[in-house]
Order: C-alpha cells, then structure tokens, then sequence
C-alpha cells in the first residue's frame, strides 16, 4: 500500500497600499515576505520558508550534535 502523505499550509496575500503584495504562511511564525506583484511574493514566499526550514535544521544539528539520535526523512508532496 503506497501512502501520499501531503502537507497544507495556508499562504496569505494582502495587498500593500503602494502596490505589491505582503506574504505570510499563518501556520509558521516568520515565513513572510513580498513582492512587486502576486507572483513575485509568492516566489519569496517559498523562499523564506526554505530559508527557515534550513536554518532551523541546523540550530537543531548543533544543539543535538554528539548525542545518540534517530533522524529520519518526512517526505511531503508539494
């Protein structure tokens, strides 16, 4: 049996007042960003939640690093 295992976060768009869009995902404090237009900020959008994701990946290293862990792959269809 194959399970697709599928992650859904919600991204908002909020229109600036001097053009453009204001980003963020509610689920994740932090992943926010903008863009010139919609397309744009979604780009950046993603961009930053790579850009979290990485980063917490590795303060977690760090702060786990030399102890006897188990670390697995969570694959998320996107």
């Amino acid at each position: 049996m194959i399970m697709e295992n599928k992650l859904n976060l919600t991204a908002v768009y909020v229109p600036a007042e001097e053009g453009g869009f204001t980003a963020y995902i509610e689920e994740i404090r932090g992943a926010v960003s903008e863009g010139d237009t919609f397309e744009e900020a979604q780009e950046n959008l993603y961009d930053a939640l790579q850009l979290i994701l990485e980063t917490e990946r590795e303060e977690r290293e760090k702060e786990l690093s030399g102890k006897n862990v188990v670390r697995k792959t969570l694959r998320i269809a996107v």
